[in-house]
Protein backbone atom coordinates (compact mmCIF):
# COMPACT_ATOMS: atom_id res chain seq x y z
CA UNK A 1 0.00 0.00 0.00
CA UNK A 2 0.91 3.50 -0.62
CA UNK A 3 2.26 4.99 2.49
CA UNK A 4 0.15 7.91 3.76
CA UNK A 5 3.12 10.36 3.99
CA UNK A 6 3.62 9.79 0.62
CA UNK A 7 0.31 10.74 -0.33
CA UNK A 8 -0.06 13.69 1.78
CA UNK A 9 3.49 15.13 0.52
CA UNK A 10 2.83 14.45 -2.92
CA UNK A 11 -0.72 16.16 -2.64
CA UNK A 12 1.16 19.26 -0.37
CA UNK A 13 3.56 19.85 -3.07
CA UNK A 14 0.95 19.60 -6.03
CA UNK A 15 -1.80 22.08 -4.43
CA UNK A 16 1.25 24.36 -3.48
CA UNK A 17 2.89 24.52 -7.27
CA UNK A 18 -0.88 25.01 -8.24
CA UNK A 19 -1.72 27.69 -5.74
CA UNK A 20 1.59 29.59 -5.41
CA UNK A 21 1.03 32.11 -8.47
CA UNK A 22 -2.84 32.25 -9.02
CA UNK A 23 -3.47 34.97 -6.36
CA UNK A 24 -0.99 37.42 -8.57
CA UNK A 25 -2.18 36.00 -12.38
CA UNK A 26 -3.79 39.41 -13.49
CA UNK A 27 -0.90 41.32 -12.66
CA UNK A 28 1.75 38.49 -13.83
CA UNK A 29 -0.22 37.93 -16.83
CA UNK A 30 -0.34 42.35 -17.84
CA UNK A 31 3.24 42.64 -16.89
CA UNK A 32 5.08 39.43 -18.40
CA UNK A 33 2.39 38.85 -21.79
CA UNK A 34 1.23 41.95 -22.42
CA UNK A 35 -2.68 40.81 -22.34
CA UNK A 36 -5.49 42.12 -20.49
CA UNK A 37 -4.79 40.25 -17.19
CA UNK A 38 -8.44 40.61 -15.60
CA UNK A 39 -9.85 39.30 -18.61
CA UNK A 40 -7.70 36.44 -18.89
CA UNK A 41 -7.35 34.86 -15.55
CA UNK A 42 -11.08 34.65 -15.94
CA UNK A 43 -10.66 32.75 -19.42
CA UNK A 44 -7.52 30.77 -18.13
CA UNK A 45 -9.33 29.67 -14.68
CA UNK A 46 -12.53 28.49 -16.65
CA UNK A 47 -10.06 26.49 -19.15
CA UNK A 48 -8.48 24.79 -16.21
CA UNK A 49 -11.81 24.15 -14.65
CA UNK A 50 -13.28 22.47 -17.68
CA UNK A 51 -9.85 20.20 -17.99
CA UNK A 52 -10.04 18.79 -13.99
CA UNK A 53 -14.25 18.28 -14.90
CA UNK A 54 -13.25 15.99 -17.74
CA UNK A 55 -10.14 14.61 -16.67
CA UNK A 56 -11.10 13.34 -13.04
CA UNK A 57 -13.58 10.91 -13.62
CA UNK A 58 -11.65 9.07 -16.51
CA UNK A 59 -8.75 8.77 -13.94
CA UNK A 60 -11.08 7.44 -11.63
CA UNK A 61 -12.58 4.33 -14.25
CA UNK A 62 -8.89 4.13 -15.13
CA UNK A 63 -7.65 3.60 -11.45
CA UNK A 64 -10.48 0.84 -11.35
CA UNK A 65 -8.75 -1.26 -13.85
CA UNK A 66 -5.06 -0.46 -13.54
CA UNK A 67 -2.61 -0.29 -10.78
CA UNK A 68 -2.24 3.13 -9.14
CA UNK A 69 1.21 2.59 -8.36
CA UNK A 70 1.99 2.93 -12.31
CA UNK A 71 -0.51 5.64 -13.00
CA UNK A 72 0.88 8.54 -10.11
CA UNK A 73 4.46 7.15 -11.32
CA UNK A 74 3.66 8.12 -14.89
CA UNK A 75 1.71 11.21 -14.09
CA UNK A 76 4.63 12.33 -11.32
CA UNK A 77 7.14 11.63 -14.46
CA UNK A 78 4.98 14.11 -17.19
CA UNK A 79 4.47 16.45 -14.37
CA UNK A 80 7.99 17.06 -13.79
CA UNK A 81 8.43 17.53 -17.89
CA UNK A 82 5.80 19.51 -18.45
CA UNK A 83 6.90 22.18 -15.51
CA UNK A 84 9.91 22.03 -16.91
CA UNK A 85 8.61 23.44 -20.23
CA UNK A 86 6.22 25.68 -18.10
CA UNK A 87 9.60 27.60 -16.43
CA UNK A 88 10.50 28.38 -20.09
CA UNK A 89 6.91 29.56 -21.33
CA UNK A 90 6.81 33.16 -22.76
CA UNK A 91 3.30 33.90 -24.13
CA UNK A 92 -0.19 33.73 -22.59
CA UNK A 93 -1.17 31.34 -24.69
CA UNK A 94 1.73 28.88 -24.31
CA UNK A 95 1.25 29.15 -20.57
CA UNK A 96 -2.25 28.41 -21.56
CA UNK A 97 -1.91 25.52 -22.93
CA UNK A 98 0.99 24.23 -21.14
CA UNK A 99 -0.92 24.52 -17.76
CA UNK A 100 -3.71 22.31 -19.35
CA UNK A 101 -1.68 19.73 -20.60
CA UNK A 102 -0.25 19.93 -16.71
CA UNK A 103 -3.73 19.34 -15.67
CA UNK A 104 -4.73 16.45 -17.47
CA UNK A 105 -1.83 14.51 -15.84
CA UNK A 106 -1.97 16.46 -12.48
CA UNK A 107 -5.68 15.31 -11.85
CA UNK A 108 -4.75 11.78 -11.42
CA UNK A 109 -3.02 13.04 -8.32
CA UNK A 110 -6.01 14.28 -6.45
CA UNK A 111 -7.54 10.49 -6.44
CA UNK A 112 -4.44 9.73 -4.12
CA UNK A 113 -6.12 11.01 -1.27
CA UNK A 114 -9.36 8.31 -1.84
CA UNK A 115 -7.34 5.41 -2.44
CA UNK A 116 -5.36 6.14 0.34
CA UNK A 117 -8.63 6.31 2.97
CA UNK A 118 -10.59 3.80 0.48
CA UNK A 119 -8.09 1.38 1.52
CA UNK A 120 -8.62 1.99 5.61
CA UNK A 121 -10.91 -0.67 7.18
CA UNK A 122 -10.87 1.25 10.82
CA UNK A 123 -13.05 4.22 10.78
CA UNK A 124 -10.83 5.47 13.35
CA UNK A 125 -8.07 5.78 10.55
CA UNK A 126 -10.44 7.61 7.95
CA UNK A 127 -11.39 10.30 10.00
CA UNK A 128 -7.87 10.92 11.11
CA UNK A 129 -6.69 10.63 7.28
CA UNK A 130 -9.70 13.17 6.33
CA UNK A 131 -9.01 15.14 9.05
CA UNK A 132 -4.87 15.57 7.71
CA UNK A 133 -6.01 16.00 4.07
CA UNK A 134 -8.52 18.72 5.17
CA UNK A 135 -5.27 20.35 6.81
CA UNK A 136 -3.09 19.91 3.91
CA UNK A 137 -5.13 21.76 1.71
CA UNK A 138 -5.66 25.14 3.87
CA UNK A 139 -1.86 24.77 4.89
CA UNK A 140 -0.85 24.48 1.43
CA UNK A 141 -2.81 27.47 0.71
CA UNK A 142 -1.63 29.31 2.86
CA UNK A 143 2.10 28.47 2.34
CA UNK A 144 1.73 29.23 -1.12
CA UNK A 145 -0.11 32.02 -0.72
CA UNK A 146 2.76 33.84 1.30
CA UNK A 147 5.74 32.11 -0.85
CA UNK A 148 4.38 33.70 -4.10
CA UNK A 149 3.91 37.21 -2.97
CA UNK A 150 8.05 36.88 -3.08
CA UNK A 151 8.03 34.82 -6.03
CA UNK A 152 6.25 37.05 -7.90
CA UNK A 153 8.60 39.87 -7.37
CA UNK A 154 11.20 37.50 -9.23
CA UNK A 155 12.29 38.98 -12.15
CA UNK A 156 11.37 35.42 -14.27
CA UNK A 157 8.96 34.05 -11.27
CA UNK A 158 8.34 30.78 -13.77
CA UNK A 159 11.64 29.11 -12.85
CA UNK A 160 9.88 28.10 -9.33
CA UNK A 161 8.11 25.48 -11.67
CA UNK A 162 11.76 23.58 -11.88
CA UNK A 163 12.14 23.16 -8.14
CA UNK A 164 8.60 21.58 -8.21
CA UNK A 165 9.20 19.64 -10.81
CA UNK A 166 12.57 18.09 -9.14
CA UNK A 167 10.50 17.21 -6.36
CA UNK A 168 7.79 15.38 -8.66
CA UNK A 169 10.66 13.49 -9.87
CA UNK A 170 12.15 12.67 -6.44
CA UNK A 171 8.38 11.72 -5.44
CA UNK A 172 8.20 9.39 -8.70
CA UNK A 173 11.55 7.93 -7.86
CA UNK A 174 10.82 7.23 -4.41
CA UNK A 175 7.04 5.74 -5.03
CA UNK A 176 8.80 3.36 -8.05
CA UNK A 177 11.37 1.99 -5.61
CA UNK A 178 9.03 0.89 -3.23
CA UNK A 179 8.88 -2.58 -2.77
CA UNK A 180 5.22 -2.43 -1.20
CA UNK A 181 2.14 -3.50 -3.01
CA UNK A 182 0.32 -0.92 -4.59
CA UNK A 183 -3.15 0.61 -3.67
CA UNK A 184 -5.78 -0.68 -6.09
CA UNK A 185 -8.83 -2.47 -6.38
CA UNK A 186 -9.26 -6.25 -6.93
CA UNK A 187 -9.19 -7.47 -10.41
CA UNK A 188 -12.29 -9.72 -9.58
CA UNK A 189 -14.41 -6.77 -8.78
CA UNK A 190 -16.49 -5.43 -12.02
CA UNK A 191 -19.28 -2.78 -12.38
CA UNK A 192 -23.11 -3.38 -13.18
CA UNK A 193 -25.25 -0.01 -13.52
CA UNK A 194 -28.15 0.78 -11.27
CA UNK A 195 -31.53 2.99 -11.17
CA UNK A 196 -30.39 4.67 -8.41
CA UNK A 197 -27.12 7.61 -8.88
CA UNK A 198 -26.05 9.53 -6.23
CA UNK A 199 -27.58 12.45 -8.20
CA UNK A 200 -28.86 14.33 -4.81
CA UNK A 201 -25.53 13.80 -3.22
CA UNK A 202 -23.60 15.54 -6.32
CA UNK A 203 -26.34 18.45 -5.86
CA UNK A 204 -26.18 18.77 -2.00
CA UNK A 205 -22.12 18.75 -2.89
CA UNK A 206 -22.35 21.33 -6.05
CA UNK A 207 -24.38 24.09 -3.65
CA UNK A 208 -21.93 23.31 -0.73
CA UNK A 209 -19.36 24.06 -3.06
CA UNK A 210 -21.18 27.21 -4.27
CA UNK A 211 -22.08 28.82 -1.59
CA UNK A 212 -18.35 28.60 0.67
CA UNK A 213 -16.62 29.75 -3.33
CA UNK A 214 -18.92 32.18 -4.80
CA UNK A 215 -18.32 34.71 -1.37
CA UNK A 216 -14.17 34.88 -2.30
CA UNK A 217 -13.66 36.83 -5.46
CA UNK A 218 -14.84 40.08 -3.97
CA UNK A 219 -14.62 39.56 -0.55
CA UNK A 220 -11.46 42.01 -0.08
CA UNK A 221 -13.19 44.60 -2.04
CA UNK A 222 -16.32 44.07 0.48
CA UNK A 223 -14.26 44.27 3.55
CA UNK A 224 -12.15 47.50 2.60
CA UNK A 225 -15.12 49.42 1.63
CA UNK A 226 -17.59 48.25 4.32
CA UNK A 227 -15.04 48.58 7.08
CA UNK A 228 -12.26 50.81 5.48
CA UNK A 229 -9.77 47.80 6.05
CA UNK A 230 -5.93 47.78 5.29
CA UNK A 231 -4.84 45.41 2.15
CA UNK A 232 -3.29 43.11 4.85
CA UNK A 233 -5.79 42.70 7.31
CA UNK A 234 -8.43 41.98 4.53
CA UNK A 235 -6.49 39.21 3.54
CA UNK A 236 -5.71 37.86 7.00
CA UNK A 237 -10.04 37.59 7.28
CA UNK A 238 -9.84 36.06 3.54
CA UNK A 239 -7.88 33.21 4.60
CA UNK A 240 -9.07 32.63 8.30
CA UNK A 241 -11.07 29.46 7.07
CA UNK A 242 -7.85 28.33 6.01
CA UNK A 243 -6.22 29.09 9.38
CA UNK A 244 -8.94 27.56 11.13
CA UNK A 245 -8.78 24.36 9.59
CA UNK A 246 -5.10 24.08 11.16
CA UNK A 247 -6.63 25.13 14.47
CA UNK A 248 -9.24 22.47 14.36
CA UNK A 249 -7.31 19.98 13.03
CA UNK A 250 -4.94 20.19 16.51
CA UNK A 251 -7.84 20.55 18.61
CA UNK A 252 -10.51 18.58 17.87
CA UNK A 253 -10.62 14.97 18.17
CA UNK A 254 -11.40 12.53 15.16
CA UNK A 255 -13.78 10.64 17.51
CA UNK A 256 -16.26 13.29 16.81
CA UNK A 257 -16.79 12.09 13.26
CA UNK A 258 -17.37 8.88 14.09
CA UNK A 259 -20.90 6.84 13.61
CA UNK A 260 -23.47 9.15 11.93
CA UNK A 261 -22.48 11.77 10.48
CA UNK A 262 -25.03 13.82 8.45
CA UNK A 263 -26.63 14.75 11.33
CA UNK A 264 -23.85 17.21 12.61
CA UNK A 265 -23.33 17.99 8.67
CA UNK A 266 -27.20 19.54 8.79
CA UNK A 267 -25.83 21.79 12.21
CA UNK A 268 -23.24 22.88 11.24
CA UNK A 269 -24.26 24.27 7.87
CA UNK A 270 -26.99 25.67 8.98
CA UNK A 271 -24.90 27.68 11.49
CA UNK A 272 -22.35 28.42 8.58
CA UNK A 273 -25.18 29.72 6.47
CA UNK A 274 -26.32 31.90 9.56
CA UNK A 275 -22.80 33.20 9.88
CA UNK A 276 -22.56 34.61 6.62
CA UNK A 277 -25.91 36.86 6.35
CA UNK A 278 -24.49 38.00 9.68
CA UNK A 279 -21.47 39.18 7.85
CA UNK A 280 -23.26 39.96 4.70
CA UNK A 281 -25.00 42.59 7.50
CA UNK A 282 -22.89 42.64 10.47
CA UNK A 283 -23.07 46.54 11.80
CA UNK A 284 -19.76 46.31 13.71
CA UNK A 285 -16.09 44.56 12.78
CA UNK A 286 -15.79 43.26 15.95
CA UNK A 287 -19.21 41.12 15.04
CA UNK A 288 -18.01 40.44 11.83
CA UNK A 289 -14.54 38.87 12.70
CA UNK A 290 -16.42 36.83 15.20
CA UNK A 291 -18.59 35.30 12.50
CA UNK A 292 -15.95 34.71 10.17
CA UNK A 293 -13.53 32.40 12.79
CA UNK A 294 -17.09 30.60 13.69
CA UNK A 295 -17.65 30.03 9.85
CA UNK A 296 -14.07 29.21 9.07
CA UNK A 297 -14.18 26.83 11.86
CA UNK A 298 -17.78 25.13 10.09
CA UNK A 299 -16.15 25.57 7.02
CA UNK A 300 -13.77 22.70 8.33
CA UNK A 301 -16.29 20.72 10.00
CA UNK A 302 -18.46 20.18 6.99
CA UNK A 303 -15.67 19.71 4.71
CA UNK A 304 -14.61 16.37 6.70
CA UNK A 305 -17.86 15.34 7.46
CA UNK A 306 -18.80 15.33 3.32
CA UNK A 307 -15.48 13.18 3.09
CA UNK A 308 -15.91 11.15 5.64
CA UNK A 309 -19.55 10.29 4.69
CA UNK A 310 -18.31 9.08 1.10
CA UNK A 311 -15.73 6.99 2.32
CA UNK A 312 -18.15 5.08 4.82
CA UNK A 313 -20.32 4.31 1.94
CA UNK A 314 -18.22 4.28 -1.26
CA UNK A 315 -15.42 1.86 0.69
CA UNK A 316 -13.09 0.18 -2.14
CA UNK A 317 -14.72 2.12 -4.47
CA UNK A 318 -13.65 5.34 -3.18
CA UNK A 319 -11.61 6.95 -5.66
CA UNK A 320 -13.75 6.41 -8.21
CA UNK A 321 -16.89 7.55 -6.82
CA UNK A 322 -14.51 10.66 -5.38
CA UNK A 323 -13.94 11.46 -8.75
CA UNK A 324 -17.06 12.72 -9.44
CA UNK A 325 -17.12 14.34 -6.04
CA UNK A 326 -14.17 16.51 -7.57
CA UNK A 327 -15.86 17.06 -10.80
CA UNK A 328 -18.94 17.92 -9.24
CA UNK A 329 -16.77 20.83 -6.73
CA UNK A 330 -14.91 22.14 -10.03
CA UNK A 331 -18.45 23.22 -11.62
CA UNK A 332 -19.35 25.06 -8.70
CA UNK A 333 -15.59 26.81 -9.10
CA UNK A 334 -16.40 27.65 -12.61
CA UNK A 335 -19.92 28.87 -11.81
CA UNK A 336 -19.25 30.41 -7.72
CA UNK A 337 -17.22 33.58 -9.73
CA UNK A 338 -19.24 34.60 -12.43
CA UNK A 339 -22.51 34.40 -10.46
CA UNK A 340 -20.66 36.41 -7.56
CA UNK A 341 -19.76 39.02 -10.78
CA UNK A 342 -23.38 39.74 -11.72
CA UNK A 343 -24.63 39.95 -8.08
CA UNK A 344 -21.60 41.80 -6.69
CA UNK A 345 -23.11 44.57 -9.28
CA UNK A 346 -26.30 45.34 -7.10
CA UNK A 347 -24.44 45.32 -3.47
CA UNK A 348 -21.17 43.81 -2.14
CA UNK A 349 -22.95 41.82 0.60
CA UNK A 350 -25.16 40.32 -1.56
CA UNK A 351 -22.58 37.43 -2.54
CA UNK A 352 -22.30 36.55 1.13
CA UNK A 353 -26.37 36.36 1.46
CA UNK A 354 -26.13 34.27 -1.83
CA UNK A 355 -23.27 31.72 -0.46
CA UNK A 356 -25.87 31.34 3.17
CA UNK A 357 -28.93 30.69 0.51
CA UNK A 358 -26.56 27.98 -1.37
CA UNK A 359 -25.57 26.33 1.86
CA UNK A 360 -29.63 26.03 2.92
CA UNK A 361 -29.99 24.64 -0.55
CA UNK A 362 -27.36 22.13 0.41
CA UNK A 363 -28.89 21.68 3.49
CA UNK A 364 -32.10 20.90 1.77
CA UNK A 365 -30.58 18.50 -0.46
CA UNK A 366 -28.87 15.90 1.44
CA UNK A 367 -32.04 14.01 2.95
CA UNK A 368 -32.73 13.18 -0.60
CA UNK A 369 -29.55 11.23 -1.15
CA UNK A 370 -29.84 7.91 -1.45
CA UNK A 371 -29.38 5.24 1.27
CA UNK A 372 -26.38 3.84 -0.88
CA UNK A 373 -23.82 5.53 -2.93
CA UNK A 374 -22.48 3.66 -5.75
CA UNK A 375 -23.37 5.17 -9.10
CA UNK A 376 -22.35 1.72 -9.83
CA UNK A 377 -22.79 -1.43 -7.92
CA UNK A 378 -19.30 -3.48 -7.31
CA UNK A 379 -20.02 -7.19 -8.01
CA UNK A 380 -18.19 -10.09 -8.78
CA UNK A 381 -17.35 -11.56 -11.97
CA UNK A 382 -19.17 -14.79 -13.14
CA UNK A 383 -21.25 -14.34 -10.13
CA UNK A 384 -24.51 -16.91 -10.19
Amino acid sequence: MISSRFVFICLFMTMTSEVLLSPFYPQYFTNAFHVDGVAMTSFFIICCRIVVIVMTPLWGMLLKKWKVQYIIVASLLMTALIKVILSEVSTFYGFLATSLVLLVFQSSLYLLYPCLVGGMKNGQKKASAATTYVFIVHTAIIVASLFGSTIIAWEMPLKVYQYFALADMVLAVGLLTRKASPLKTEKTLSIQSINEPIFFYLLAIFFFHLGHNVIRPYFTLFTSDTYSMSSQGSALLYVMPSIMAIVLKLTVPTKLFNGKVIPLFYGVTGASALLLCLQAYADHLSMFIISRILYGAGFYLSMVILDIYLFQKSKEGAAYYYSWLIAVQNIALLIAPLLALEISKVNLALPLAAGAAALLAASAVMPLRNKTIPILRQVKENEG
